[in-house]
């Protein structure tokens, strides 16, 4: 009987003139030690496979897979630390196989340092998507997870998914794509500590919400000013009136609703009286309201930066800002992604990198495709092309009768149409690129536009109010019905 290997550990081929590496550190494991110079099966493999899955904080797990002419499988597992010395060591290593391309998944930005050191053992590196990751993984080892499934997994990918190697962009072209992704976690993170005040001042203050009429610069004025609810109500009616109209444009009645949101100031005070702490009420609205002039002091930070790096590699970009619904927010994360579109042979290619085409399911006889959008691409990205079609299609009279065809003909709610439409910008985007041309307005008929002519047309195409107003309540019922079943 063999003696059990030790839990943690797994057996290692060492291939002949090769040292094994010891567990000093954690960084590389070896329990078998034999020298395979006479070993035959060193000699009957013909296919390599690598398996990395990639860590922050921990050891990147790595699995060698060799196939031999028999189709007997032999399998190589250690760890190596993801710092330099690990990545050396796990250079040396992989160089007995020149020219394998190693699979591991995109976490954070591990891939980079893996790629470099890959690159110095002579061999590639393929990145799979963590979904397509997971359902392999899913269908091999079922609810089974670990690092060690992962890298086993992640070394059998190449007889799923057709791997490309990676070709990392150039340092200036990675900044500018960090600083937008950055750029998208903060107005995420903003967002959300918007809501997180909305959410308050519903159940908190809901009349006093309510008199500022949807003003977000007015809230979070006068909240500001006065976050105490008592100091509001007992505010001078001067006071409030001059905090409003300095944040408020277009409405007649300015002094009318200074009074009434003292008016509803007043009544939310007595309503809580012996019931609710208004002074923690007042610290937690104060702490959501610096979250959120954080948040916009953040996201301008970032912002000013994408816009440096973008700059500096593009210029003005008058070609991609001539693309309908392209600005100063949204071109920068479509450069940092496409950069010039080369890497792309076709425009549904590019969109298929961005995640806007529809996914598909089958089995056996059943087929379901046209279902949702799969969502691949990097999220921010994403978000970008949608936000980039929304003003699209208010100026480009071909999107705007598209996204009217799906809204009032297909009946799809504003989304979905929205989604689409992001798909048919995204390609158009990928032939502007390409092609070093402007992007040039045309009519439903072919015929040239000028810009303002071009946005007189898309509005024409309007979709009706009545439309609108029959696909939110479609939803609204649709989502309701959800909870009762």
């Amino acid at each position: 009987m063999t003696n059990p290997v030790p839990r943690g550990h797994w057996p290692v081929r060492v291939r002949a003139g090769s040292r094994p590496f010891a567990t000093n550190g954690g960084t590389l494991v070896s329990i078998d030690t034999t020298d395979l110079s006479s070993d035959p099966v060193a000699d009957r493999v013909v296919r390599v496979q690598v398996g990395i899955d990639a860590a922050v904080v921990a050891n990147h797990q790595v699995t060698i897979r060799e196939t031999t002419r028999d189709g007997q499988v032999q399998l190589s597992r250690f760890h190596a630390s993801p710092t330099i010395a690990g990545l050396t060591r796990l250079s040396e290593r992989l160089a007995a196989h020149p020219h394998v391309m190693a699979v591991a998944e995109p976490t954070s930005m591990t891939w980079l340092g893996l790629h470099v050191a890959l690159q110095e053992a002579g061999c590639d590196l393929a990145l799979v998507g963590t979904r397509h990751a997971a359902r392999l993984r899913g269908a091999i080892s079922g609810k089974n997870k670990s690092d060690v499934i992962d890298a086993d997994v992640l070394a059998m990918a190449g007889d799923v998914f057709t791997l490309s190697p990676l070709r990392p962009p150039a340092p200036p072209q990675l900044a500018l794509r960090r600083a937008v992704v950055r750029r998208g976690k903060l107005v995420i993170d903003g967002n959300r500590s918007r809501r997180r005040l909305i959410s308050l001042a519903r159940w908190a203050f809901p009349d006093v919400w309510q008199e500022f009429a949807g003003s977000w610069p007015t809230a979070v004025a006068v909240l500001t000013r006065w976050p105490d609810l008592t100091a509001l109500a007992s505010a001078r009616r001067s006071s409030v009136t001059n905090v409003v109209a300095a944040h408020t444009r277009g409405v007649p009645d300015v002094d009318a609703r200074a009074e009434r949101i003292r008016a509803a100031a007043a009544r939310t005070t007595a309503f809580w009286d012996g019931h609710l702490d208004l002074e923690a009420l007042a610290w937690e609205t104060s702490e959501h309201l610096r979250d959120i002039a954080l948040a916009a002091e953040q996201i301008e930070r970032a912002t000013d930066q994408a816009h440096h790096y973008w700059a500096a590699l593009y210029g003005d970009d008058p070609l991609l800002l001539s693309v309908p619904g392209m600005g100063p927010m949204t071109a920068p994360t479509i450069r940092a992604f496409f950069a010039d579109a080369s890497a792309f042979p076709t425009a549904k290619a590019a969109a298929a990198y961005v995640g806007l085409t529809p996914s598909t399911w089958s089995s056996g006889t059943v087929v379901q495709p046209s279902r949702a959008i799969t969502k691949e691409g990097p999220a921010v990205l994403r978000l970008a092309c949608y936000q980039a079609a929304g003003g699209a299609r208010r100026v480009d009279p071909q999107l705007a009768e598209y996204y009217r065809h799906l809204m009032v003909e297909r009946g799809h709610c504003h989304t979905q149409a929205t989604v689409a439409v992001a798909r048919k910008l995204v390609e158009r985007t990928w032939t502007v690129l390409t092609r070093g041309q402007p992007f040039e307005y045309r009519d439903l008929d072919g015929t040239p536009l000028t810009r303002a002519a071009a946005k007189d047309a898309a509005r024409a195409l309007a979709v009706p109010k009545t439309v609108r107003a029959r696909a939110r309540a479609r939803s609204a019922a649709t989502h309701r019905s959800k909870l009762t079943k």
